[in-house]
């Protein structure tokens, strides 16, 4: 009897190993990604004028990543893109000087993705959960912004660690094709230092910038 128990088991076992490897999935994908910053900020220390502030704006650039299907109901995807550069308005007593400085930023993500039972024919519903590292590669002060610093200007940007989290949609076309659709939320908060070069001397001012982007991305999928 027990020896009927034991390879009951170890032939269950072995049903649920063969399906989860027929279960395993390398997905790569490319696409476009809309990023609303949604950014706000704390006044500049050190400024010349009362309640300078700063303000991102939006941008688009192209998506790409790679998902790793584990599991029946589970993955693994890292999310990329090429590094896009958003506009730094000045707020408050800024405004008048417009675009007052430029920023790249470098946002790779890590997600654990759940996928829910198929919704209705070929689309997929999921949700995940993950990690966002951004980092700022690239800075630089603009004509109006030295202005408005009252001499040359360097700005940095710290690297940001923070939770992001996602809902997305897959349209399975066949065993290889695919389109999805995901709407994304990461946590990303940046201390900001700029350096400038006045008639009276260096002076460096800071700020925090506190980014909520939602990034909607839609991008084709080739499964193997």
């Amino acid at each position: 009897m027990n020896h009927k128990i034991s390879s009951g088991l170890l032939g269950a076992l072995l049903m649920g190993l063969a399906g989860a490897c027929a279960a395993q999935t390398h997905t790569v994908y490319l696409g476009g990604a809309h990023i609303d910053v949604r950014a706000v900020s704390t006044p500049l220390t050190h400024a010349s004028l009362p309640d300078a502030r700063l303000s991102v704006g939006d941008q688009d650039t192209l998506g790409f990543g790679y998902t790793y299907r584990f599991a029946p109901s589970w993955s693994a995807e890292l999310a990329l893109g090429l590094p896009p550069t958003h506009k730094v308005y000045g707020e408050g007593s800024l405004k008048p000087f417009g675009q007052i400085s430029a920023v790249q930023q470098l946002p790779p993500t890590v997600f654990l993705n759940y996928h829910f039972g198929e919704l209705l024919p070929k689309l997929h519903p999921f949700v995940g959960l993950g990690i966002n590292y951004t980092r700022f590669p690239k800075t630089r002060s603009t004509v109006a912004g030295d202005l408005a610093s009252g001499g040359a200007t360097n700005i940095k940007l710290a690297d940001s660690w923070g939770a992001a989290g996602h809902v997305g949609l897959t349209v399975q076309f066949d065993k290889n094709w695919s389109l999805v659709s995901t709407v994304a939320m990461a946590k990303v908060k940046s201390e900001v230092t700029a350096v400038s070069q006045t008639r009276e001397g260096v002076v460096t001012r800071n700020t925090t910038v506190d980014f909520r982007p939602i990034v909607t991305t839609l991008s084709l999928g080739y499964s193997f």
